[in-house]
């Protein structure tokens, strides 16, 4: 995974440094997203996606997932220096900074934010199997399908239920127009870097819901198409059948107050020492004017022992801490966490995040998608929405080009442009 990230830049970048056709400035926003988590799920032999009413508002419960949080990342620390790694193995600080701030396109809403969730007006089904697997067996696969909404509808609350050997999960709002109803093999967040793929919910437990503040939704269009990723791996010692569901309770769009979305932020540059604890480099994300988060969790694979975010001024503001608060990070059941009231920033604000690990293997660990490699990411659920974006840090992949800086940003940097390209 490493690899072929360090690949794709690589030969993004060569394009872009070799083009002399004076063609295209490859500066243009698209959304583009990490080469990321593992994922888990499973399914009913259910034969339609169905949608059934309900009654009352969902209320919020102990999970999250949904889209991103406005906030633009795209360059190194002010001078261009990496900062490295101290003699005990905890890297030093790494602030990135924002090359174009995409500022919210509804921050002062038209009407009040209503105090009381609206009705569930209906939810919709879908699911992700049944396939089986042998002991030891770890495999990603995916379905694309439709809901059979046949006019826009407006969700408010996402929940899921894994089987036995889930990983994690992650569930898109896709651009596909075709179907793929039965699994097949795929690679976690490759579709969201042509920009043709958003994710809605990433879940790492049996069980979860994101449920969004009072009149909080994300667009669904007609008919719209669902694909689910889910990684599973089999450490029984007995087969087991892989299988997840998913389903989407709805409001009335007269009851949407603000649209909602996702920030994803990941570090793919990281080498675990064998024997040896190590943290990544502090990490500061510039958040803009009027956001507000409403959800957040953290991702590792099984060495890791936590990760750690704070509502921050800078990289070296530790005053509030904000994940994980009572519940302990556990890389198998990393909880999520959800705020009311929602986290504010004011543009001259932001996140401080980094990841830490305990390699007990005698091997080097570095990025990657299998347990036996690891991840460091963290994902916010904010309004109002500016689009889904994401933001690599690579300083660990050995990519060397001028204006290239120690992260990668979609939208903003001018990679993004590039990478599609190459897959």
């Amino acid at each position: 995974m490493k690899a072929h990230l360090a690949l794709l830049l690589s030969a993004s970048l060569i394009v872009a440094c070799s083009d002399d056709s004076g063609s295209a400035d490859a500066t243009q926003d698209v959304a583009v997203a990490v080469d990321a988590a593992d994922i888990s799920v499973t399914e009913d032999a259910q034969s339609t996606d169905s949608v059934s009413p309900t009654e009352d508002a969902t209320t919020a419960v102990d999970t999250a997932s949904t889209p991103p949080a406005d906030v633009s990342v795209d360059a190194p620390s002010p001078d261009g220096s990496d900062a490295g790694s101290t003699p005990d193995g905890t890297a030093t600080s790494d602030i990135v900074e924002p090359p174009d701030a995409i500022e919210p396109e509804d921050v002062a809403p038209a009407k009040p934010q209503p105090t009381e969730h609206p009705p569930i007006q209906e939810t919709y089904e879908t699911w992700i199997g049944d396939w089986e697997m042998t002991p030891g067996q770890e495999n990603t696969r995916c379905v694309i399908k439709k809901l059979n909404n046949e006019e826009p509808i407006w969700v408010t609350g996402i929940h899921s239920q894994l089987g036995t050997g889930s990983h994690h999960m992650i569930v898109y709002r896709t651009a596909d127009s075709e179907e793929q109803p039965e699994p097949f093999d795929c690679d976690p967040f490759t579709e969201t870097l042509t920009g043709n793929a958003y994710p809605l919910l990433i879940t790492q437990v049996s069980e979860e819901s994101l449920v969004m503040p009072p009149g909080v939704a994300v667009k669904f269009e007609p008919f719209q198409t669902i694909r689910i990723e889910a990684h599973f791996l089999n450490y029984y010692p007995e087969s087991i059948t892989a299988h997840g569901d998913v389903s989407f309770d709805t409001i009335n769009e007269e009851d949407v107050w603000s649209e909602a979305d996702m920030l994803f932020y990941g570090d793919v540059g990281f080498e675990l020492p064998p024997n040896q604890e190590y943290q990544t480099n502090w990490a500061f994300l510039p958040v803009s004017d009027g956001v507000e988060v409403f959800a957040m969790t953290g991702h590792t694979h099984q060495y890791g022992t936590n990760v750690e975010v704070y509502h921050a001024d800078d990289v070296d503001d530790d005053s509030t801490p904000v994940y994980p608060l009572e519940t302990p990070f556990q890389w198998d059941e990393a909880p999520v966490t959800q705020y009311d009231p929602p986290l504010k920033f004011n543009g001259s604000n932001g996140l401080r995040f980094r990841c830490s690990w305990n390699n007990t293997s005698d091997k080097k660990v570095g990025f990657g998608e299998s347990a036996n490699q690891e991840m460091c990411f963290v994902w916010a659920y904010y309004y109002p929405s500016s689009g889904y974006q994401v933001c690599v840090d690579i300083k660990g992949l050995g990519l060397d080009f001028p204006g290239l800086g120690d992260s990668v940003c979609c939208p903003g940097s001018f990679v993004c442009d590039l990478i599609p390209g190459f897959l």
